[in-house]
């Protein structure tokens, strides 16, 4: 290679080893160089991007400060000079002459930021031709996707044989903050390296300065157009402009310059500026017409880690691809918001003529800038794979991606393709769809494209005929698309793919589809088998349904299983003297024959409170694994999800309760989602140090540390894959887990609310007790194996209670249910496990969590009530429900009907529903929107301008406040009768909704919420779940600030507390009720205190709870009696081996399980119905038959050392209960009565409840039971 340049030197070495300019003009105008040597700035950028070198301490102006390197540091570099300063630009000509250089002189990757404004016939674009000449030599070209975004088919490089590469957000945010003259503070983005110090300058509106002298009028100037400003008018002045220009403020003298902009990426100005979000705008433009001396100043900018996940950054160009809209572009997304990397040092670092700063690297977004990420990453892959062809190296590129979410980024697979780049995964795809030249003309010829066209440009005999012709859905791609016309929803289609095994030699993959409610897609085969590298196989994928909206995601994705994580359960801790991690290895050499292997596939080893581990097998290995001794269960770790203040005074519960003085020595362990360390809920102000049984740590990564208050917290994460919206810390990116902490133990905050809504204080049911955070939750779910993990941990640690929102879709077996397992040894230990009951209901069945050693818990209604109401042009005010953070702008606004606003480009039959680009952009804008019960998302009202809107929703989570990203309100059948009466009856229908606002409902009796999952236990029937209920609906707490206060779309507020609802929300009620029975009787076993709760538990009403016990179990918690409840029914470990021996398990099981030399016999097997649970439940197979069982019970006397109970017995027809002895008579504190209930049901079909309730002459105690008949299915 050579280099072509004047006078000026260019130097080559080993790192650039080459380098070549193209100039369309001579002699070269100023400030040009007429040689490789950038004057821009661009060029240096997206070089060292790709393969810069490591340079620590690399900064601009101090911004971004860090060590900058590109993708692939060693790499060499080929530099290509096609692109001159405006008007020229990058002319076809040199991009062309470009390629065919690049192209002979042996480069392995092209990266190319440049593009077309818009995608043009492949043959007449000199990039996509290019880059077809470039496949056709085995060379990749990578391709900047464009910036034209947000708006759709914008894609500027979109040719098949090409990678076109979108730009998304990274985790680093600059905030620039502009000060008024009132002391009201705003905060924008821009990178500002100038101070001005906190001087005070005038401040003018731009549309009142126009430059009159050039006839231009203030509704030009408003824009900071060029020389449309006024200079007598605006020197020295900071100018509020009403659109953002970098030009126009500083010709006309100004200091500063305030705009509005986009607030995700962070722009550069030759002077103070800030970019602030287009409300604010209009709030310091009120500020300047109030004040005839307005003033302001701009801060330097603070650079802040940005805790949103990413997303694809607005000005990123969206497809379809508007030249084959059947092939699926962008490709990919990568970083290219805020990319510090080297620059020239030549050009000024906003590239205008009249800016003094110059910098050796500078900070700048596009998609320029994710261009050479993708291409670092190509480069990085064929330094592994040099024979990869590009198709190949583009399919690993993609089929790797890291998912990204449609929630924060609703153009989804048209802004992102297959996601967020993941190069490491990259390396090893497992499988490739490749595709050679001959493919491309195949699908050319299928594109109408003619033989003596396709001849010239390949340069061989290819000749287009019906046999060859391929259409775009056999083209070899990595990714499907089908493009529908507007008239229609419905989908079908066929594609037919070849993937390439580079895996594992011996391997097999199944198809995992994903897709939307109404497509079915259907993968023949649905199972791959490879015998070797290189082999090839076919498969067709075949599309039919209506699409849901006009966007329709789908996936499928090839599981080879060879690396399928399973939990090997092995009981108890081991007695001898061997590591337990070494047992684990050794175990797993055996099943894999390799110490290798079994060393790359131990992912964690249970050590500490149990034995066991989670380790990636294939199905044989996990075979011959659990045919081993030492083992009790082997099973796959599944995903298992979140059972998405005035409770607890609800609760008769409130703060000056009778407390223990050791409450602050109280620890629970907290598995869920991390959780908020910086929220007023986990304070520690005046707590001392941790109690000394604490042997836990503080994985304080990610900037998260821990204090007095959260005492210790760690994180697990079995894949190590990381997506942009999760944090790798203990810290919270979800909200569940820092609500849930401050439901159970937050430190008391006054005031809280959201948004003025729900105001008062808000605590944890122990505000004194200290919290242990063990993050187990992600984005994507809660893995068995990081739960099992967590529990080995938190037993280990010292926790007192344990609190897990957190269950499977149905229930398991015990020993193959990761929750059953580490409560089993958490009880062994100590300690209480308090569970959701789950959020399947009203189903039957359906608790998830029905171990008989955990506490499980139903979710409830409390007496607080919402109201989001609707008031009508007319007067009338329509009642409805939601939670609007909203104050209305305006005392009335239009409204429509989403039925007579449809975007008939697309369909309007979906209107009515407001789907997702089904209104009229024009007819809805700036209105209120009526739609028909829909999906539970805004989205497409947000897509068409509503202001508001008002829905229509059959729904019974309508009795759940949600939030919305725009001001909402739910109405029922009738009152939406109502609104659409109104609507019918006037030409100008207008409304408003109202914030929300908040009432107390003490007429209304507590029942358990729609969702909450009901029993009967589907594990074991005759034991009574869920336990009891707690509130779970609409609760206040603590909320994460690294997520949204709705988490959908458009959602802009970060909030400290949030309502939200689920028996996750119930779950740490009763956690803190345990939590303040321990801190009174810390020596109580968990079944004592699980007793104690259940026993003084409020009875609930069947006329309000259809479902009865099988909804509420034995009631409502009354944790301040559960402190003094007088009787207990206590159980340990024993009780429980021999419930286990009845129920089949066996003794070689149950001694690994416990660690002893237990023997299960006729003479020590125990029944269900024997266990000394705290409620009496038996079940027969069969309706109409009488059934009879006996139960026997042991009491102990927790309360006066002298004192007598008698039985009392509630059954209605159809129940007989003995009980014997009915009356019960203690000497001392911890004597121990037994009894006998015999109860004899006549069984309908309908389930028959009592109860049984042993009290105190004086009524001082009452110890009440459920009794529950049934039959079952």
């Amino acid at each position: 290679m050579t280099a072509e340049s004047d006078h000026l030197i260019f130097p080559f070495g080993s790192k650039i080893i080459g380098a070549r300019f193209y100039s369309a003009r001579q002699p070269p105008a100023a400030g040009e160089f007429a040689s490789p040597r950038d004057s821009q700035g661009h060029g240096t950028h997206t070089a060292s991007t790709v393969a810069g070198g490591l340079a620590p301490a690399a900064s601009l102006y101090g911004f971004g400060n860090g060590t900058a390197r590109g993708g692939v540091p060693s790499a060499r570099i080929a530099v290509y000079k096609i692109c001159l300063p405006e008007p020229i630009g990058c002319l076809a000509s040199s991009i062309l002459a470009a390629f065919d250089d690049a192209i002979a002189d042996g480069v392995d990757i092209i990266s190319l930021s440049a593009g077309a404004s818009f995608a043009t016939d492949y043959f007449q674009d000199p990039i996509a031709i290019g880059a077809f000449h470039a496949m056709k030599n085995g060379i990749l070209t990578s391709n900047a996707g464009g910036n034209a975004g947000p708006d759709r088919g914008t894609m500027g490089n979109v040719s098949p044989w090409s990678l076109s590469v979108a730009a998304s957000t990274i985790d680093r945010r600059f905030v620039t903050q502009v000060q008024l003259g009132n002391n009201v503070s705003y905060q924008g983005v821009s990178i500002n390296t100038f101070d001005m110090n906190g001087t005070m300058f005038p401040l003018v509106y731009a549309g009142y300065v126009p430059n009159t002298n050039l006839n231009f009028t203030g509704l030009e100037s408003r824009l900071c157009l060029n020389n449309s400003l006024d200079p007598r008018l605006v020197k020295g002045k900071i100018v509020l402009c009403a659109k953002g220009d970098r030009e126009a403020p500083l010709q006309a003298g100004a200091v500063g310059s305030v705009m509005p902009g986009f607030q995700d990426v962070a722009g550069l100005f030759p002077i103070p500026a800030s970019q602030l979000p287009v409300q604010d705008i209009g709030q310091v433009l009120t500020y300047i017409n109030r004040n005839s001396n307005a003033t302001a100043t701009i801060r330097r900018s603070t650079e802040a880690t940005d805790k949103l996940p990413s997303m694809v950054a607005l000005f990123s160009s969206r497809g379809p691809n508007t030249i084959t809209p059947n092939i699926l572009k962008p490709d990919i997304a990568a970083p290219g918001v805020d990319i510090l990397a080297a620059w020239s040092p030549v050009s000024p670092i906003t590239e205008l003529p009249a800016d003094p700063r110059f910098s050796y690297y500078n900070i700048i977004s596009g998609t320029s800038m994710a261009c050479p990420h993708a291409t670092g990453a190509a480069a990085y892959v064929k330094s592994f794979h040099p024979t990869w062809s590009p198709s190949a190296i583009k399919s690993s590129l993609m089929t790797t991606a890291s998912p990204m979410s449609s929630e924060v980024t609703p153009d989804a697979e048209l802004a992102y393709g297959a996601g967020q780049l993941n190069p490491v995964k990259a390396v090893n795809p497992g499988l490739i769809y490749d595709a050679e030249p001959v493919d491309y003309v195949k699908f050319l010829c299928g594109q109408g494209y003619s033989t003596r066209v396709l001849r010239l440009i390949t340069g061989d005999r290819s000749a287009c005929s019906q046999a060859i012709n391929q259409t775009v859905f056999e083209l070899n791609y990595p990714s499907f698309a089908l493009s529908v016309s507007g008239s229609s929803s419905n989908a079908s289609r066929t594609y037919k793919r070849v993937v390439t095994n580079v895996g594992v030699a011996n391997s097999s993959y199944k198809a995992i589809v994903s897709a939307t409610p109404g497509l079915k897609i259907h993968v023949a085969p649905g199972v791959l088998s490879f015998n070797s590298l290189g082999e090839k196989k076919s498969f067709t994928l075949s599309i039919q349904g209506a699409m849901a909206g006009n966007i329709s995601s789908a996936s499928l994705t090839w599981d080879d299983g060879e690396h399928r994580l399973y939990i090997v359960y092995m009981g108890d801790r081991p007695k001898a003297d061997v590591p337990p991690s070494a047992l684990h290895r050794s175990l797993l050499h055996r099943a894999t024959g390799s110490l290798r292997l079994a060393a790359d596939s131990l992912v964690y080893s249970y050590h500490r409170s149990f034995n066991g581990f989670a380790a990636k097998l294939t199905e044989s290995q996990k075979d011959r694994l659990a045919g081993y001794k030492d083992v009790v269960s082997v099973f796959p770790s599944r995903m298992k999800k979140l059972h998405t203040t005035r409770s607890w005074d609800f609760l008769g519960f409130p703060q000056n309760v009778t407390r223990a003085t050791v409450e602050s020595d109280i620890i629970i362990g907290m598995l869920d989602t991390g959780v908020w360390p910086e929220s007023q809920s986990f304070n520690d102000s005046g707590y001392g140090p941790p109690p000394k049984k604490w042997k836990g740590t503080c994985q304080s990564s990610s900037n998260f540390t821990c204090n007095n208050k959260i005492i210790g917290a760690r994180y697990y994460h079995t894949e190590a894959n990381f997506t942009t919206k999760d944090f790798s810390s203990p810290r919270d990116s979800e909200g569940h887990g820092t609500h849930t902490a401050s439901t159970a133990a937050g430190s008391i905050v006054t005031p809280a609310s959201v948004l003025g809504i729900a105001s008062g204080t808000a605590r944890g049911g122990v505000p004194s007790a200290r919290i242990a955070v063990y993050k187990i939750c992600w984005s994507a779910g809660c893995s068995d194996a990081d739960i099992l993990a967590a529990f080995d941990d938190a037993i280990a640690d010292g926790v007192d209670i344990i609190s897990l929102s957190v269950g499977g879709f149905s229930a398991v077996d015990y020993f193959e249910d990761s929750i059953a397992i580490g409560a089993f040894h958490s009880m062994k230990n100590g300690i209480l496990t308090s569970n959701s009951a789950g959020n399947a209901g009203p189903a039957p069945k359906t608790v998830s969590n029905c171990s008989p050693w955990s506490l499980s818990v139903a979710a409830s209604t409390t007496d607080r009530k919402f109201a989001t109401n609707v008031k009508l042009g007319n007067g009338k005010v329509i009642k409805g429900s939601s939670l609007n953070t909203f104050e209305p702008g305006q005392k009335m606004y239009p409204i429509i009907y989403g039925r007579d606003a449809p975007n008939k480009t697309s369909g309007g039959d979906a209107s009515r529903y407001c789907y997702p680009g089904s209104l009229d952009k024009d007819l809805v804008q700036g209105k209120i929107v009526y739609c028909d019960d829909a999906s539970g998302s805004v989205e497409g009202q947000i897509e068409a301008g509503a202001i508001g809107s008002v829905i229509q929703s059959s729904s019974p989570y309508a009795e759940m406040e949600s939030p919305f990203p725009l001001p909402v309100s739910l109405l029922g059948a009738a009152t939406g009768a109502e609104l659409l009466e109104y609507l019918n009856s006037t030409s100008y229908p207008t409304a408003v909704i109202s914030k929300t606002s908040e009432y107390v409902d003490s007429s209304s009796s507590p029942h358990v919420v729609f969702f909450s999952s009901r029993g009967p236990n589907p594990i074991t029937s005759d034991i009574l779940k869920p336990d009891l209920t707690a509130p779970g609906l609409n609760i206040l707490a603590a909320w994460s600030e690294g997520t949204t206060l709705s988490g959908q779309t458009g959602d802009k507020r970060i909030v400290p507390y949030n309502i939200i609802s689920g028996t996750s929300m119930s779950c740490p009620h009763v956690s803190g009720a345990a939590a303040y029975v321990k801190s009174f009787h810390p020596t109580w076993s968990p079944a004592a205190i699980k007793s104690a709760l259940m026993t003084t538990a409020r009875s609930l009403s069947v006329k309000d709870n259809a479902d009865a016990e099988f909804a509420y179990g034995s009631g409502q918690i009354d944790p301040a009696r559960a402190a003094d409840p007088g009787l207990v029914y206590d159980a340990r470990e024993s009780d429980y081996v021999k419930l286990l021996c009845g129920q089949g398990y066996t003794t070689k099981q149950l001694r690994l399980v416990t660690g002893d030399q237990i023997a299960c016999s006729t003479k020590t097997n125990g029944t269900v119905w024997d266990l000394n649970y705290p409620s009496f439940a038996l079940s027969s197979s069969t309706s109409g038959n009488s059934v009879t069982q006996v139960f026997h019970r042991t009491v102990t006397n927790v309360g006066k050392p002298v004192c007598s109970y008698r039985a009392t017995v509630n059954a209605p027809s159809g129940l007989k209960v003995q009980v014997v002895p009915d009356a019960l008579n203690f000497k001392s504190v911890g004597e121990k009565q037994e009894f006998v209930v015999t109860v004899t049901a006549a069984l309908g079909n309908s389930t028959i409840s009592g109860s049984l309730t042993w009290s105190t002459s004086d009524g001082g105690h009452m110890v009440r039971s459920p009794i529950v008949a049934f039959v079952r299915d």
